[in-house]
C-alpha cells in the first residue's frame, strides 16, 4: 500500500510540475518562476529579457517626423524636385534678355606713338584709359529655348511623382521594419518561454530519477533539449537587435529603434491610411505615373534634338564709353539683329537625335516594365493577405494539436507511459509551432499594411 501511495505521490508531483510548464508555454515570459516541484526558482542567465532599445517610436506621426528630418532617401528625393525647379530657371534664361556690363582700366607699358594729323596731335594707344561698356541680347526667336521651358516643366512633374513614389516606398519600409521589430521581440519572448519550459522538464526528469521512476537517459535527453532551446534564443536575440537597427536605418538614424510593445494595429493602420490615400487605379500609381511622364520627357528630348536644326534670331545692343578715344567719339551705342542658321557642326546634332530616340524607346520599355510590375505586384500583395490568413489558421490548429500532444505526452510520461524521447520531441514541436504562429500573426499584419500602401498616394 505504501508503494502505491508513494507512486501516486510521485506522479502527482510530476503532473503538478508539468502543469506549470504547460501554463508557461502559452504565457508571456516574466520573471524567473518556480519549476513546480517545490524546488528553488530556476536561475539561468539566458532567461533574462533582452535589453531595451535605446530609442522607441511612440506613434506613426513621430515616425513620419523622423523620416522627414533624417531619412536620406526622403531628403534626397525632395532635393531632386528642387533641382528640377532650378533647372527650369536655367531653361527659362535661354529665352529671356540678358544684360552684361564691364569696366576696364588699361595702362600701356610700351612707348606710345605720337604724330600729328592736320595740326592735331595724336597719341596712340593712350597711356591710360578707362573703358565702360554694356551689352544686351534678347533671343526673340529661339524655338529650342521656348520648347526647353516646357520640357523643364515636365521634368518637375516627373520629379514630383518620383518623390511621391519614394514617400510610398519609405512608408512601406518603415511599416515593415516596425512590425519586424515586434515580431522579433515576440520570438525572443517565446524562446525564453521555451528555454524555461525545457529547464522545468530537466528538473522534473531529475526528480523522477530521484524517485526511481526514470533513467539517466531521460535526464540526458532533457539536457539535450535545454541545449537545443538555447540556440534559437541566441539567434532570436541577434535577430531582434538587427531588426531594431534596420528600423533605425529606415528612419535615418544610426541608433536602434523599437516599435511600441502594445501597438494597437487597428489604430496604427488607420493612422497610416490618413497619410497614404488608397488608389485602385494602377495608372495613377506614383511609379507608373512617373514612368509615363518620363516617356513624355523622352518624346520632348527627341523634339529638342530636331530643333537644333532650326534657325534662331536675336537682337543685340552694345554701349561703350572710353576716357581716351583715338580718332573716335567718347561714346558708342549700337543695335543689331542676328540671324543664326546652323549648317554643319560635324554631325553632333545627328548624334544627339539618335541618342534621344534610343532613350525614348528605353523610357517606353521602362513604362511597360513598371506597369506590369505594378499589376502583378498589386495582385500578389492583395492575395497574400488571404494566403497568410489561411496559413495562420493552419498554424493555429497545428499549435493547438502540438499543445494537446505535448499535454498527453507529459501525462503519459508522468504515469510511466512513453519515453523521454517522446517528451522532448513533443516539446520541440510545440516550441516551433508557437514561434511559427507568432511570425504568421505579424506577417498577416504586414500584408494588410502593404495592401493599403501598395497602390497608395502618400503625402507627408
Amino acid at each position: 500500500m505504501q508503494v502505491v501511495r508513494r507512486s501516486r505521490g510521485i506522479a502527482a508531483a510530476i503532473l503538478v510540475g508539468f502543469g506549470a510548464v504547460a501554463g508557461e508555454v502559452h504565457a508571456q515570459p516574466a520573471e524567473v518562476q518556480s519549476d513546480g516541484v517545490g524546488g528553488p526558482p530556476i536561475a539561468d542567465p539566458m532567461l533574462a529579457p533582452p535589453p531595451p532599445a535605446p530609442q522607441q517610436i511612440a506613434s506613426w506621426e513621430q515616425a513620419l517626423e523622423l523620416i522627414r528630418t533624417r531619412s536620406p532617401e526622403y531628403i534626397s528625393s525632395y532635393q531632386a524636385v528642387r533641382r528640377a525647379e532650378a533647372q527650369r530657371e536655367t531653361a527659362l534664361a535661354a529665352v529671356l534678355p540678358s544684360v552684361n556690363g564691364q569696366v576696364a582700366f588699361v595702362h600701356q607699358l610700351a612707348r606710345p606713338l605720337r604724330f600729328s594729323i592736320a595740326g592735331l596731335s595724336v597719341v596712340t594707344p593712350p597711356a591710360n584709359a578707362w573703358d565702360f561698356g554694356a551689352a544686351a541680347s534678347w533671343p526673340v526667336i529661339n524655338p529650342r529655348g521656348i520648347f526647353g521651358v516646357g520640357t523643364a516643366d515636365k521634368n518637375i512633374e516627373a520629379s514630383e511623382l518620383s518623390f511621391e513614389d519614394s514617400r510610398k516606398q519609405i512608408a512601406i519600409d518603415v511599416v515593415d521594419a516596425m512590425l519586424a521589430t515586434l515580431a522579433a521581440a515576440r520570438v525572443a519572448d517565446l524562446n525564453r518561454v521555451g528555454l524555461r519550459a525545457a529547464l522545468d522538464r530537466l528538473r522534473l526528469t531529475q526528480v523522477r530519477l530521484q524517485f526511481g521512476q526514470g533513467t539517466e537517459v531521460d535526464v540526458d535527453r532533457a539536457r539535450q533539449d535545454v541545449a537545443a532551446a538555447r540556440s534559437p534564443l541566441i539567434n532570436g536575440d541577434e535577430g531582434l537587435r538587427q531588426s531594431r537597427e534596420a528600423l533605425g536605418a529606415a528612419l535615418g538614424s544610426a541608433v536602434p529603434f523599437a516599435a511600441p510593445v502594445g501597438l494597437d494595429f487597428e489604430a496604427f493602420e488607420a493612422a497610416v491610411e490618413r497619410t497614404c490615400r488608397l488608389n485602385e487605379d494602377i495608372e495613377r500609381r506614383p511609379d507608373v505615373a512617373a514612368a509615363r511622364t518620363r516617356v513624355e520627357v523622352g518624346e520632348r528630348a527627341v523634339r529638342d534634338a530636331e530643333l537644333q536644326f532650326a534657325p534662331s534670331f536675336a537682337v543685340t545692343s552694345q554701349f561703350a564709353y572710353t576716357t581716351a578715344p583715338v580718332l573716335a567719339p567718347f561714346t558708342t551705342w549700337s543695335l543689331a539683329g542676328v540671324l543664326s542658321v546652323p549648317f554643319y557642326d560635324g554631325g553632333a546634332r545627328y548624334g544627339a537625335l539618335r541618342d534621344s530616340r534610343a532613350a525614348l524607346e528605353q523610357a517606353r520599355q521602362a513604362l511597360v516594365r513598371t506597369r506590369l510590375s505594378a499589376i502583378v505586384g498589386s495582385a500578389q500583395v492583395l492575395r497574400s493577405v488571404d494566403v497568410l490568413r489561411a496559413s495562420r489558421d493552419v498554424a493555429f490548429r497545428q499549435r493547438d494539436l502540438a499543445a494537446e500532444v505535448d499535454r498527453r505526452t507529459r501525462e503519459g510520461y508522468a504515469h510511466g507511459l512513453g519515453t523521454s524521447l517522446d517528451l522532448v520531441i513533443s516539446a520541440q514541436a510545440l516550441r516551433q509551432a508557437e514561434i511559427q504562429l507568432a511570425l504568421l500573426d505579424f506577417q498577416v499584419d504586414e500584408a494588410r499594411a502593404n495592401s493599403v500602401l501598395i497602390n497608395a498616394e502618400c503625402v507627408y
